[in-house]
This record gives C-alpha cells, sequence and structure tokens, in this order.
C-alpha cells in the first residue's frame, strides 16, 4: 500500500515537477508539518533542524513571533486589500524605511512580489536612465527565471532549449576586473552582479572587485545593480551586502526573507536620478498584488528585525564559528571536499563529485538535518542557516556534518582510495563452492533474494507484480515490478513511472572449475532527472551497495552445505 508520502510525491510528479518530486522522495524528504525558529516537523512529528534557509527565505526562521505578530496585527485592523487609488500607510511607510537602511542614499523604491519581477524592474529602470540597452552580468549568476533574468543568467542549457533570449546581453567571469573593463563600452547600461554568487556554488568575491567595479561603472556612465535577494537583511554580517565594500550601487533589488519567510514582497532601491523616468512616464510599473497591506507589514517587521545591531552582532557571531569549523572540515577531509567558501552565515562545501554531495545530503537528513545544494553547481552543499538558529543548535549541525564527512570519506577508504559512492550501474562478483544448478535452483525459488530494493526476499511471484513493495532505505514504495526466470539466472525489472525510467536488476550465474560457481549481479537505474542524475544516483548507489550486501550475506547462509568429493 502507498504511504501518503508516496502519493504526495506521485501527484507532484504528475501535475507540478516531476524531476523534484522524484529527488524529494529519494533523498528521504518527508510531508512538511509545523515550523518554528530553526526546526520544522513532518507529519510523523519528527523534528528537524534547518542547516539551510529555503534560498533566503527562512532567514529568520519559521514562525518568527515577530512577523507573526505583524501579520496578525495588520489582519485584524482589517486594512488588507489594495484600492491601488487611496494612499496606502503601510506602504508608504514601508517605502521610507526602506530608504533609511540605505541611509537615504537610495532614497526611492517600487514594490513588487518575487526576485524575477524586481531584477526586470531594475533594468527597465536602468535602461530608461542611460539611454542603454546592454546589461552585462557574471558567468554563474542566477537573478530570476522571467525572460530577462534568464538571459543575464545566459545558462547554455536554458539557452538551447528556450531560446532564443532577449538581446544585449554579455558575460563575463565574476571577479575578474580586467574582463569587465573590456567589455564595459558605451552601450552598457547596467552591470548587474551578486555580491555572494549563491547558487553558483557560493562564490566569494576577491578584495577590492567591488570597489573597483563601482570605479569602471562610474567612468562609464553605466549604473551598478546589485542583486541582494540572498544576501540582504544581515544575511553576511550587514543589513546590506555591499555595506562590506564600502560602496553604494545604483540599484538594489532585495526579495525573499523580505517577506519573512511567509508572504512574496521585493522591491529595487535607486538614486533620485535613476527614477526620473517615474515622473516622466508614470506607467512605467505595476503589480497588481505588489506591496499589499499585509506583506509590507511583514516587510516592516523584516527590517525591524535585521536591523537591529544585537541581531547583526549575533550574526557575525555565528558566522565567525561556521567559518572556522567548515574551513577545519575542508582540511581534514579531502578525499571528500575539493573547497569550503563562504561570506557571512552564506557558506559552500564542495564535494569532488556530484554523487557524493547527494549522498551526504540524504545522509543529513536522516540525521533530521535539512540542507541543499547550489542550483548551478550540485556539488556544492550549503551551509546557509536561519539567522535566528541557536548556537547549540549551529554546534549540533555542525559536528553531524563533521560526522558524515568522515563516514562518507571512510566509504572512498573502503574501495582502495575510489570514489566512495556509486552511480549506476553496481556490479558485484561473487565466488561460490556451489554447483551453478545448486545456486540456480535456490535463485529461482527466491528470484528476490539478491534484490537490494526487496522489503522481503524470500518470496517472488514470477511475471508482473503491479503492488511490489520496494524498499528504498528506510522508506517502503510501491511500484509495478516482473520476474523473469531465465536459464542463467533471474532478471527483475520496473515499469517506467514516476520514480524510475529504468530499472533493472540482474542475476547470472556461470561455472568456476569443477563443482563452483560464479554470481554477477548488477543493477542500472535511471530515474529521468536530467542534470541532477547524478546527485539523485548518489543516494541511490549507496542504498544499492549496502543493500547487495546484506542480501548477499543472506543468500550465502541460505545456500545448502557444498557437496564435498570424498577423498
Amino acid at each position: 500500500m502507498r504511504a501518503r508520502r508516496q502519493r504526495l510525491a506521485e501527484l507532484k510528479a504528475a501535475h507540478n515537477h516531476p524531476t523534484y518530486a522524484r529527488m524529494a522522495f529519494v533523498m528521504g524528504c518527508g510531508v512538511q508539518g509545523r515550523g518554528e525558529g530553526s526546526r520544522v516537523l513532518d507529519e510523523d512529528g519528527r523534528s528537524f533542524l534547518a542547516l539551510f534557509d529555503q534560498y533566503g527565505n527562512q532567514s529568520f526562521g519559521y514562525s518568527h513571533p515577530r512577523i507573526v505578530g505583524a501579520l496578525r496585527e495588520q489582519l485584524d485592523s482589517g486594512v488588507l486589500n489594495s484600492t491601488k487609488i487611496m494612499f496606502e500607510e503601510v506602504q508608504i511607510r514601508l517605502s521610507e524605511r526602506l530608504a533609511r537602511t540605505t541611509g537615504n542614499r537610495l532614497p526611492y523604491s517600487y514594490l513588487a512580489n518575487g526576485g524575477g519581477e524586481t531584477i526586470d524592474n531594475a533594468l527597465k529602470l536602468a535602461r530608461a536612465a542611460t539611454g542603454r540597452p546592454g546589461v552585462i552580468s557574471a558567468q554563474g549568476c542566477f537573478h530570476g527565471k522571467t525572460f530577462a533574468t534568464l538571459s543575464a543568467s545566459g545558462r547554455p542549457e536554458h539557452q538551447a532549449r528556450l531560446g532564443p533570449f532577449m538581446e544585449h546581453f554579455r558575460q563575463v567571469p565574476f571577479g575578474d576586473v580586467d574582463a569587465l573593463a573590456a567589455v564595459l563600452d558605451d552601450s552598457v547600461g547596467a552591470v548587474l552582479l551578486e555580491p555572494v554568487q549563491a547558487e553558483a556554488g557560493v562564490i566569494v568575491p576577491p578584495p577590492g572587485y567591488f570597489q573597483e567595479v563601482r570605479r569602471l561603472c562610474t567612468e562609464a556612465g553605466a549604473l551598478l545593480v546589485l542583486d541582494e535577494m540572498q544576501t540582504a537583511f544581515g544575511r553576511c554580517g550587514t543589513f546590506f551586502a555591499h555595506e562590506q565594500f564600502g560602496i553604494t550601487p545604483d540599484l538594489v533589488c532585495v526579495g525573499k526573507a523580505f517577506g519573512g519567510g511567509m508572504l512574496p514582497l521585493s522591491a529595487v532601491l535607486g538614486t533620485e536620478e535613476v527614477w526620473t523616468v517615474l515622473r516622466e512616464l508614470p506607467s512605467t510599473f505595476g503589480s497588481s498584488l505588489g506591496g499589499n497591506p499585509l506583506s509590507c507589514r511583514v516587510g516592516l517587521e523584516s527590517i525591524a528585525i535585521a536591523s537591529d545591531e544585537a541581531f547583526l552582532a549575533g550574526v557575525r557571531e555565528r558566522a565567525v564559528v561556521i567559518g572556522q569549523r567548515l574551513g577545519a572540515a575542508a582540511q581534514r577531509h579531502p578525499g571528500v571536499l575539493a573547497a569550503h567558501r563562504g561570506l557571512g552565515m552564506m557558506h559552500g562545501l564542495e564535494f569532488h563529485d556530484e554523487a557524493t554531495a547527494g549522498h551526504v545530503l540524504g545522509r543529513l537528513l536522516e540525521e533530521g538535518i535539512t540542507s541543499t545544494y547550489s542550483l548551478y553547481n550540485p556539488r556544492v552543499l550549503r551551509v546557509q542557516p536561519p539567522m535566528v538558529i541557536a548556537a547549540d543548535e549551529l554546534a549540533h549541525c555542525l559536528a553531524v556534518l563533521d560526522t558524515l564527512l568522515a563516514e562518507t570519506e571512510a566509504l572512498g577508504d573502503a574501495t582502495g582510495g575510489g570514489p566512495g559512492v556509486t552511480l549506476s550501474p553496481v556490479s558485484r562478483t561473487v565466488r561460490l563452492p556451489h554447483s551453478v544448478r545448486d545456486v540456480l535452483d535456490a535463485l529461482h525459488a527466491a528470484p528476490r533474494a539478491l534484490d537490494p530494493f526487496a522489503a522481503d526476499g524470500t518470496r517472488a511471484p514470477a511475471g508482473g507484480d503491479p503492488e511490489f513493495t520496494g524498499r528504498l532505505g528506510a522508506d517502503t514504495v510501491v511500484w509495478t515490478d516482473h520476474v523473469d526466470l531465465t536459464g542463467q539466472g533471474v532478471r527483475l525489472w520496473a515499469e517506467p513511472g514516476w520514480l524510475w525510467r529504468t530499472l533493472e536488476r540482474e542475476t547470472r550465474v556461470e561455472p568456476d572449475g569443477a563443482d563452483g560457481s560464479v554470481l554477477h549481479v548488477r543493477v542500472t537505474w535511471d530515474t529521468d532527472s536530467a542534470g541532477y542524475e547524478d546527485m539523485v544516483g548518489g543516494r541511490i548507489g549507496f542504498f544499492v551497495e549496502r543493500g547487495l550486501t546484506e542480501r548477499l550475506a543472506a543468500f550465502r547462509t541460505a545456500l545448502p552445505e557444498p557437496a564435498r568429493n570424498p577423498a
């Protein structure tokens, strides 16, 4: 019988996002329940600590009492809907409060719902203010998923499937001042950058980079536009990350944490000079629900929390702990880790391959800790916990992570220093002191005896089983599976479905000398997860290796005592 978790995964695969449904299921993600602080429960009441803040959305943790209180206060006021005609006090006060966060250097703002919408608004402002169409962004950037922001990201896989993208977008390597200077001509209206490239793998700028970018933009007459969707609201130890570089951009975009993790809210902030277009063309912007009273009230509270000096001091203290612990971990575990990078409470651990990263992510979930990968670099595990995480909670997460790194490195040591996590196909060859006939008889009597996915290897009907109950780690999962008995052994295969595009387990037996036999087991799979196949496959590979070890040991024990030739 399908568990509720599987039913939801199948519905998500059928009606929303097939790849993410498979990934979440394979990794062991449960059904979300209530959350508070840095913890969230699943439907079974199990508590998970967050080592990641959901791309900045949950920077203040789950159900922050001040955010919840602000929502209740606004709900109780009865002022819930935007007339788009009358003066909306909470929206106006929010714009004024945003200006104060910049010391009134960026006194104007326009409110919207999400990051892509706001980045689009910034690019419109830049083009209107400069009269130039060109935009320069950085390789590896992520700015959203509208056509303009995908054009800025310039991903070849998106270009191949969704292109052609918008014209006048160019890219340079992040952190390379000379490369930027070489293309920053009088056709460029905006240079669009992130203070830290989160989805490229938490790439931190080299010292002095942004000061030079600011100088080049000013000299060329281009606007510097900073995407602070993930870095603002204290994430890097100051309200805006760009404060640490001693610069003021012409436009800055914020979102995610702005809505307190509960409501969509984003904004572009800019100088008076850039805002001229709204005087000349008032209809430049529009957002049906952007800046509604509920979102704005939450936005005010988010600013109040993140601009409190005691709060920011706490972020800086935890940032030191994270940086020191992860830096030491990278030195201790070179067999699995290639690099550590970070700024403030925004860090990434880069593994040597995506399969190992996927395995460690799954193991963290088993240990009650949530994290994820960088969108454009799945080898990078994100360490970006809610900024409200308690010191003891953070210490626990980092200790568990270090233990799992050592455990994973030991997997590689066990294979002679090779990869510790294997991908499809997984093969085993075992010599047995039993005749081919004895081994074949045992396999045909229990065709699933060597199936690493079978919950019970002792029984298996020949032919198709539409309600086969498999095992994926500690979870059970139902799919349609088939058993074919062959002259050499057994072939098991799954019908294509929401979880498997292909899954095959084949066991063959052949003679080995006069009395013995050789057993060949091969497991192949494909989840149809495109660019995330290796990350998902690393988790499955671990299950397969562990399951085969258990099954082979049990199979050896169950075989009859081999016949001995008389002396």
